[in-house]
């Protein structure tokens, strides 16, 4: 039983440290703004930093605005990760297989609420660019 607790919260720190690290990428994927990986440079590329730019990244822009997408999709990922139901089976394969599982499904929430509320967020502020969307 305590195995499995251990998975469930290494699994949910995974998910976070991954979730961290993917949010500036992410950034720059959804509003083509200039975000990068973190060994690239964060947010120094990024278009809020640029005076003259016709339209500043909706996430940076407003902060409010990203904090609170980005910490709706990260403490939903983080849920998800550590409360997925387990399989039942009690090897040790499994439960990497469970952690595995969880923290893609963290992952994989955190990306698709990030994008909803990406869209939002930057058709709110009227943001020219979205994913593959040149104009609104």
């Amino acid at each position: 039983m305590n195995e499995w607790w251990a998975v469930r919260y290494r699994s949910g720190l995974l998910m976070l440290i991954a979730a961290l690290v993917l949010m500036t990428p992410l950034c720059g994927l959804m509003f083509n703004c200039g975000c990068t990986w973190p060994w690239q440079g964060l947010d120094s590329h990024c278009n809020i930093h640029d005076s003259t730019a016709l339209h500043q990244c909706p996430w940076c822009v407003s902060l409010l605005a990203g904090a609170l997408s980005l910490g709706l999709a990260v403490l939903l990922g983080f849920l998800l990760a550590i409360n997925v139901t387990s399989s039942g089976y009690d090897s040790r394969y499994a439960m990497a297989w469970n952690a595995t599982g969880r923290v893609m499904l963290g992952l994989l929430s955190f990306v698709a609420i990030s994008l909803i509320s990406g869209y939002f967020v930057g058709a709110w502020q009227g943001y020219p660019y979205f994913v593959l969307m040149d104009a609104w």
